[in-house]
């Protein structure tokens, strides 16, 4: 059985490298260090989960959500916001944008494992 995959969109090399060592375990893991990479990545990739910071260099990922969810081939792909504003206002325009999910900086481990596999069976 070939293994779901999984775009990380997030501009700060440890907390990628944080995150794919989390999930390359269950999942295959694609990384973007930028907003723009990040679309490109996801229109090619057709990753299954999009794990996105909010805050990203040369397009944030509220943008790049809503070019996700605007784009008929990414119809089906899941997006977890990650950030490290706690505000709910913030959560609220991540979910606005067409996130299923958000999750703030500093996670646990399991946090995120459990968040991406939930956001799967939806």
């Amino acid at each position: 059985m070939l293994k779901k995959s999984v775009l990380i969109v997030e501009d700060e090399e440890h907390i990628a490298a944080a995150q794919s060592l989390i999930l390359k375990v269950e999942y295959d893991v694609h990384h973007a260090k930028d907003g723009e990479e990040g679309w490109k990545k996801a229109q090619a990739l057709k990753p299954d989960v999009v794990v996105l910071d909010i805050m990203l260099p040369k397009m944030n990922g509220l943008d790049v959500c809503k070019k996700i969810r605007s784009d008929t081939q990414l119809s089906s792909t899941k997006v977890v916001m990650v950030t490290a504003k706690d505000h709910t206002i913030d959560e609220m325009r991540g979910i606005g944008s067409g996130a299923d999910d958000y999750i703030m900086k500093p996670f646990e481990a399991e946090e995120l494992l459990h968040v991406v596999r939930q956001v799967l069976r939806k």
